[in-house]
């Protein structure tokens, strides 16, 4: 379907109204974050709010409207090869075939439905995204994206925590007003638009990661917007610490690490010296911002709590709980037990447990896990056959994406963060971004 998409893009045949108001509408969704569940929806689940409805009819019409071109254009489909299929509708398409098998087992229930439709429906909304701002190939595009989105998200999470610091006394003041947002409590923390420390700190994970390669394609010449990029990390660096999230510090520490060993080992056989000395630029500031935090500390305080850390002990029993979930059947093992049917066979308040390997297994089963996988891998081994040998601004995004998919892979152990809707929609275009290097031509 992407691919089809991506032809009539190139073909010219997808209006400019389409393109105009689909950013709009993305926009609004990601600096809106979750104010947008307040209003409770008829027939749909707290957990899906008006924009991501709003999202899905956006979807819905434009494959009506696409069904329309490729009555015209038949031609599109013979361009078609399974090889070009990504492994985000891989993903989706294991998904699909876990619900449907599911209903013919358990017979049909509206609720896995919708919550797949809302995952296909970002999904999709994220790829268009990407070709709408026409980031295709354009390295100074997708990097002053990124750069601008995530300040105005920090700049929002600095005014929410300025207005109320207290999640407990914000849950009460719109429990006045007859909205239950059921917020975990959180005190003095940075939680951003999205309500929660964990999740928006591992987003600005992926800014401080772009930030990081900006900085280093930036050229000394510019002394002005090379300050201004050293003054952007450190604000992203501060935002991240204020959330005072162990999961947000150990991404921290794993990207920078990651991409601190490969690209200065590829800059060292290089002899790349000007790239060398930046990098060690880039990492001191960012040493010094954290150790000079004092924020930074409280997260060592947090660490040794985890034996009594409520927050903790309900992730180790969620986690406890996924497993015997997955292990109490050998097929269940195998093939999975169907997207969105926790709330369905047990009743369960929730479609996912705080791991997204675990549920990924729970959803598809180690079969589906591991053909998602290798399909994921072998998409990456096209992209680094292709950029190998190419200029060094992609290569030092391609390491990125490599450290960004390893700490993302680390956390979703212990964290939902790869299902997670807001880390999914600002996350994707950048995938997309650098897997499409992984084409010729």
């Amino acid at each position: 379907m992407q691919q089809l998409t991506e032809e009539l893009w190139y073909e010219g045949k997808i209006k400019i109204i389409f393109s105009s108001a689909g950013v709009i509408l993305y926009l609004f969704y990601i600096l809106t974050g979750n104010f947008s569940r307040i209003i409770k929806l008829p027939f749909f689940p707290r957990t899906i709010s008006l924009i991501e409805v709003g999202i899905l009819v956006f979807i819905a019409i434009f494959c009506f409207y696409e069904l329309i071109l490729l009555k015209k254009n038949i031609y599109l489909f013979k361009k078609m090869n399974l090889n070009h299929l990504d492994s985000i509708e891989v993903l989706l398409s294991l998904m699909l075939l876990s619900i449907l098998v599911n209903y013919i087992i358990y017979g049909f229930n509206i609720l896995p439905v919708l919550y797949y439709l809302r995952f296909f429906s970002l999904v999709y909304f994220a790829f268009m995204i990407y070709l709408f701002l026409n980031f295709q190939r354009n390295i100074n595009r997708i990097e002053g994206f990124y750069v601008k989105i995530g300040f105005l998200l920090c700049i929002i999470g600095w005014i929410i925590y300025f207005i109320e610091p207290d999640t407990e006394r914000l849950n009460k003041f719109f429990e006045k007003k007859g909205i239950y947002l059921n917020l975990d409590p959180h005190k003095f923390r940075l939680i951003g638009n999205i309500f929660d420390p964990n999740f928006f700190g591992n987003i600005l994970v992926m800014f401080i990661g772009i930030a990081m390669i900006s900085f280093l394609r930036q050229s000394l010449q510019d002394r002005k917007r090379f300050i201004q990029k050293i003054i952007l990390l450190i604000f992203f660096n501060i935002t991240l610490l204020k959330t005072i999230s162990r999961s947000s510090i150990l991404g921290l520490f794993l990207v920078v690490l990651i991409n601190t060993l490969l690209v200065g080992s590829w800059s060292f056989i290089k002899k790349k010296i000007v790239l060398f000395k930046k990098l060690i630029l880039v990492d001191s500031v960012l040493l010094f911002t954290t150790l000079l935090d004092k924020d930074f500390y409280k997260i060592f305080e947090r660490i040794k709590s985890i034996p009594v850390d409520n927050s903790a002990q309900a992730r180790m029993q969620s986690w406890s709980n996924a497993k015997n979930f997955i292990c109490s059947n050998p097929i269940k093992l195998l093939i999975g037990d169907g997207f969105g049917f926790l709330n369905v066979k047990y009743g369960l308040p929730f479609i996912g447990f705080d791991s997204s390997f675990l549920n990924l297994i729970l959803y598809c089963g180690l079969a589906g896990t591991a053909f998602f996988l290798i399909w994921l891998f072998k998409k990456i081994y096209s992209v680094y056959k292709n950029v190998r040998y190419d200029e060094s601004d992609i290569r030092l995004h391609f390491i990125n994406f490599c450290s960004l998919l390893v700490t993302y892979f680390v956390i979703s152990w212990f964290n939902n963060l790869l299902f997670y809707q807001f880390w999914l929609v600002l996350f994707l275009p950048y995938y997309y971004f650098v897997i499409d290097y992984g084409r010729k031509g």
